[in-house]
């Protein structure tokens, strides 16, 4: 009787996550397939407004993309999103759902994506916050299952990270109920909240990941580590069980709501107790602050017509967060990389715009000083003058935040237009004009 009535169990759910889950120690098919960089075309980017977190999250196609730590300079995710299963129907939300943006708050960089199953059977929520006080970000899901009766399926967060900007040399495995992964001096920790998780796996991507496993197999083996590759992590969150009675006829849609985090460290200790602190805090109290922190940079600029408010208030606050919080004054030209970094992302990328043009960084500036940030534009300057400008009075192409340049490349106007902020700014000082701008017009003559 108990046979069949597990039998009943999975066949009401056509769930074969919930099979007896094979174990293994070490994931085969290392090191993956080539990694590669999602699409440039953000249409969510956010950070807290405080120097402690120093981590900012994209997002498009309906999920989460780069995420930056502890530098503006260095991502180290490729995707996290959730995976739906309905028997042997293995969906994904950015290839089988219709994606929807909202912004929540217009006065802080808070977003919402709605992504409705392309068969309308599911609607999955997420809405994005960053703790101020650390390096985590906190997703609050709601999934709502649309059609009458239990839910027929299970729900798996997937994490495709590439830390220390390269897809490959990742190393994964299982820690309680966290997804850990490390490459170098930077870490990452990864779990479901409030309802945890199950059937945790660690693979290489495209040959031993859970999401490939689910499509060739229709279940996933639990493997509790892989090693110095293109790793992918993946997990079932524990929606509950929800039956219909007998003789009934069930209505109601079920929803669960659970709240993902995600936390970076130094190391993967530091990145689970960052993890945890956020946890204790909780969601709702993070998103207070965050927007708090928000709103009272709004609250420093200028007055603009209500007619243009909300989207001036939005610029403002996207060119503020490309400040880099380590290296003060360094704003980067955009957090993506377009073309996805060339053939493949699997080692350090030079090709993206996560870096310091001081081209860019002069039109930033003057955009702070035109909406009343005169502070910004004077930490931009002095980036440009005692960071980013060479002995021999220019300046790079490009550069890291923390000023090394990009290649050997020379474009004159970025060295004509340090010259011009300084004017602007008014920095007529013996000292600005000996060291800085002199050397540069003399670059220029």
């Amino acid at each position: 009787m108990l046979r069949l009535a597990l039998t009943l169990i999975i066949s009401l759910l056509g769930c074969p996550a919930l099979a007896a889950q094979e174990t293994t120690e070490d994931a085969p098919g290392g090191p993956g397939q080539d990694a590669h960089w999602p699409s440039a075309a953000k249409n969510g980017f956010g950070t807290a407004n405080t120097l402690a977190s120093k981590v900012w999250f994209t997002l498009t196609d309906g999920v989460m993309t780069e995420v930056f730590y502890p530098t503006l300079d260095v991502p180290n995710v490729q995707t996290l999103q959730l995976v739906v299963v309905q028997g042997s129907n293995v969906q994904t939300e950015v290839e089988d759902t219709v994606h929807r943006m909202e912004l929540l708050d217009p006065r802080a960089l808070s977003f919402r994506q709605i992504n409705t199953a392309k068969n309308n059977a599911y609607t999955i929520t997420k809405t994005y916050v960053i703790d101020p006080a650390r390096s985590s970000i906190l997703i609050d899901v709601t999934f709502r299952w649309n059609e009458p009766g239990p839910c027929r399926c299970s729900v798996y967060v997937y994490y495709d990270p590439s830390l220390n900007n390269s897809g490959m040399h990742d190393s994964a495995w299982i820690e309680g109920n966290w997804l850990l992964t490390s490459d170098s001096d930077k870490a990452s920790a990864l779990t479901v909240a409030n309802i945890g998780i199950s059937h945790e796996t660690n693979g290489y991507l495209g040959t031993s990941d859970g999401l490939t496993e689910l499509r060739r197999a229709g279940n996933v083996t639990r493997h509790r580590r892989a090693m110095n590759g293109n790793v992918v992590q993946m997990a079932r969150v524990q929606l509950p069980v929800r039956m219909a009675r007998p003789h009934t006829k069930p209505t109601q849609q079920s929803t669960e709501r659970f709240t993902i985090v995600l936390a970076f460290g130094r190391t993967p200790e530091e990145s689970i107790l960052t993890g945890q602190a956020s946890i204790s805090k909780g969601f709702e109290a993070a998103r207070v602050e965050y927007q708090r922190g928000w709103h009272r940079y709004i609250k420093t600029l200028r007055r603009v017509a209500p007619e243009h408010r909300r989207q001036f208030n939005m610029a403002a606050m996207v060119l503020k967060a490309l400040e880099d919080k380590t290296y003060r004054g360094a704003m980067i030209a955009s957090p993506s990389i377009p073309w996805g970094g060339g053939p493949n992302a699997n080692e350090p990328t030079v090709s993206g715009y996560h870096a310091v043009w001081s081209r860019d960084l002069y039109h930033v500036s003057t955009a702070f000083l035109a909406m009343g940030d005169r502070a910004s534009a004077n930490r931009a300057l002095d980036y440009l003058f005692n960071v980013q400008q060479k002995a021999d009075g220019s300046f790079p192409q490009n550069s890291w935040v923390d000023g090394r340049a990009i290649g050997g490349g020379l474009q004159m106007d970025q060295v004509a237009f340090p010259i011009i902020l300084a004017y602007q700014l008014q920095r007529h000082d013996r000292q600005s004009w000996l060291k800085h701008v002199k050397p540069a017009a003399d670059f220029i003559l």
